[in-house]
């Protein structure tokens, strides 16, 4: 992400500091972004291997956009073989998972594809979490309610970061594969 699409998403230009360590800063936030999401955001064109959970059609995998290729156990696929798939739709920009037929846990897909897809949501929230790189531990101070009669004020304690998780939660929750359990819902096949 380029000085002036982070400025956009800020809706403010750059501090001085934020200007001057600016690609620290953007690390920063893509490895935080990375950790929520359990995804590998490097945009790059390479093989990755994914273990397959057993009796089930899903392998589900970093972002891509597109696949090359795919060999299970060392077999070339065809591409009437697989369905790349985000979550359960078929069409879409980026994708996290591919289908195939029935698999058992020694299986090893190997996929081929052009990774890290860019999507202007993970931006947003990679703008964001650069915005908090120098406010990360501090409490935000905030008012949170107050009362005239009887006078009465509660402050929101939340860390900044704490306030950023619970106000960006479902966006977070669209790309995450941290949370897909073990076995999940979907088609399950008899065992070959």
């Amino acid at each position: 992400m380029n000085k002036t699409t982070m400025a956009a998403l800020l809706g403010r230009p750059l501090s001085t500091i934020e200007n001057t360590n600016y690609n620290l800063y953007l690390k920063i936030a893509r490895d935080r972004l990375q950790q929520l999401t359990c995804l590998d955001l490097e945009e790059v064109t390479e093989d990755r291997v994914y273990s397959v959970r057993e009796s089930f059609h899903s392998v589900f995998t970093d972002m891509f956009t597109g696949i090359n290729s795919v060999t299970l156990n060392g077999t070339a696929l065809e591409a009437t073989d697989y369905t790349p798939m985000q979550w359960d739709r078929r069409k879409a920009e980026w994708f996290n998972s591919i289908v195939l037929d029935c698999l058992t846990t020694e299986d090893e897909i190997t996929i081929n594809a052009d990774w890290g897809a860019c999507t202007p949501g993970l931006q947003l929230l990679q703008a964001k979490l650069f915005d908090l790189i120098g406010k990360m531990n501090t409490g935000s101070g905030n008012v949170k309610s107050k009362k005239v009669e009887d006078f009465s004020i509660t402050f929101n304690d939340n860390t900044v970061y704490d306030q950023f998780l619970l106000d960006n939660g479902a966006l977070i929750a669209q790309y995450s594969i941290c949370n897909v359990p073990q076995l999940t819902s979907g088609r399950v096949c008899r065992i070959r």
